[in-house]
């Protein structure tokens, strides 16, 4: 089994730290700072055709939402927890910079707020290949504690059991390839600030893998799950946490950030959430158009059992919509669009020949409502997304909303919410007093916000 992991050709953004607070223990803020990642450098290839990119786009957005439901399926039936690792890798959308142990090895993992594990790539592996970046060596660090399986915390670790030597081990199964196998146990996390001073962490429970699966080598080192589990780095390091998400687009834009910690920028308008199983799930009430609003009864918005529900994603970048929502809402779309725009047909999606900026100005506000009043308003170009960046492609945009059911009927009363509906918004995650916070806001603005 390989000790490395494959990366994604789509949209990805590395994080790097910008630190507000000094501190050994448990700092109050940590401020990340989002990269985007076609900054980088890489090799990519254009698909040939329009239709290759739009299927090129819509095959990773549903791999990522295949994944979610792999990690709610898995999760609520009681078995191991069981994704697919591939899919995991990659759809995500976020990557996080960080470091372990004393002295502190980097890491480069990926961040989903759908799992509640952090775990990385350690030494000894069963397998190991060439890497660009160092793997984490326990024996090394003075600050690494294994957890003994007789410790209460033992029992937050996926699979947790046994072994030789009475240590805790984990056993994160995946679907594709062997998982995450390793030793539970727990060390300090190190960020950096931009001016080069250091913030330590208390001590944090996290996966030390020696067995990570049969993917491909690669700079990743593992994932960093912000779920409401209690092995939840999110959990162990304060109660709250917030993430803020500028132009999508403009790989330039330089204030997407995530913060942790009890001094995360918790602004807007709250709604409650439920935590079931580590999952955050909405209470998303109606959808508007304008001043419309659209027929779609409450109940199919409600949570009631396995595949029902609505989630905020921060790994995909469209909007699965549930149904019976998404008939309407397109349904309205078409309405607006017919007819002073030409379709572009491509299967069943909703796509029109022009450009965002110019074709859709004083399109009307798509606004989610949710319980207790807050909203999650959509302009055009969080509705849209064009297809013409490049003189590849002619000019065409399509809606960034797909229906749930494009993966099968069992789906059809679900939603996850992506990050284009996500875009110029600040999401703060309160999980004791169970709320998420929404702030229509452009993210350069939060250092006013921000405790000092």
């Amino acid at each position: 089994m390989e000790c490395f992991l494959h990366t994604s050709f789509l949209l990805f953004i590395i994080l790097s730290y910008s630190i507000v607070t000094e501190s050994a223990n448990k700092p109050n803020r940590m401020a990340l700072k989002l990269i985007h990642r076609d900054t980088m450098a890489r090799k990519t290839r254009v698909p040939a055709t329009l239709e290759d990119h739009m299927e090129h786009l819509t095959s990773l957005s549903s791999a990522r939402f295949m994944h979610l439901q792999n990690t709610i399926d898995k999760e609520l039936s009681n078995s191991d927890f069981q994704v697919d690792m591939h899919q995991a890798i990659t759809t995500s959308m976020f990557f996080v910079n960080f470091s372990v142990g004393q002295p502190p090895v980097q890491q480069f993992a990926i961040m989903d707020t759908g799992s509640s594990l952090l775990w990385i790539k350690c030494l000894p592996c069963k397998q190991s290949s060439s890497s660009t970046r160092p793997i984490f060596n326990p024996a090394l660090s003075s600050s690494y504690v294994e957890y003994s399986c007789n410790d209460e915390f033992c029992r937050y670790a996926p699979a947790g059991h046994c072994g030789s030597s009475h240590e805790c081990l984990y056993e994160q199964v995946y679907i594709n390839g062997a998982g995450s196998k390793g030793v539970f146990a727990k060390e300090q996390l190190t960020f950096t600030t931009p001016s080069g001073n250091r913030v330590l962490t208390k001590p944090v429970a996290f996966g030390c893998g020696h067995e990570n699966g049969e993917q491909l080598g690669s700079e990743l080192t593992g994932i960093l799950g912000l779920g409401a589990k209690p092995a939840s780095v999110a959990v162990q390091l304060g109660s709250k946490f917030s993430y803020c998400i500028g132009d999508l687009a403009n790989k330039n834009y330089g204030f997407n950030q995530l913060v942790l910690g009890e001094d995360a920028d918790v602004l807007g308008d709250p709604t409650p959430i439920e935590t079931e199983t580590g999952i955050y799930y909405m209470s998303l009430e109606g959808i508007s158009v304008g001043e419309k609003q659209l027929n779609i009864e409450p109940m199919v918005f409600k949570r009631r059992g396995a595949r029902t529900g609505v989630i905020l994603d921060s790994g995909t970048l469209f909007t699965w919509l549930a149904e019976a929502a998404y008939r309407e809402l397109y349904n309205e779309v078409k309405s607006i669009l017919d007819t002073p725009l030409e379709r572009f047909w491509f299967r069943d999606l909703l796509c029109y020949h022009g450009k965002v900026s110019e074709e859709l100005i004083g399109f009307p506000v798509v606004t989610f409502r949710f319980a207790g009043g807050a909203e999650l308003a959509m302009e055009a170009a969080s509705m849209f997304y064009p297809l013409s960046e490049t003189d590849v492609y002619l000019n065409v945009f399509c809606m960034s909303v797909k229906p749930t059911t494009e993966h099968g009927r069992q789906y059809k009363d679900f939603t996850a919410i992506g990050l284009m509906a996500q875009q110029y918004y600040n999401i703060a995650y309160d999980l004791k007093e169970k709320n998420v916070y929404l702030q229509r806001i452009d993210c350069v603005l939060l250092d006013d916000y921000s405790p000092s």
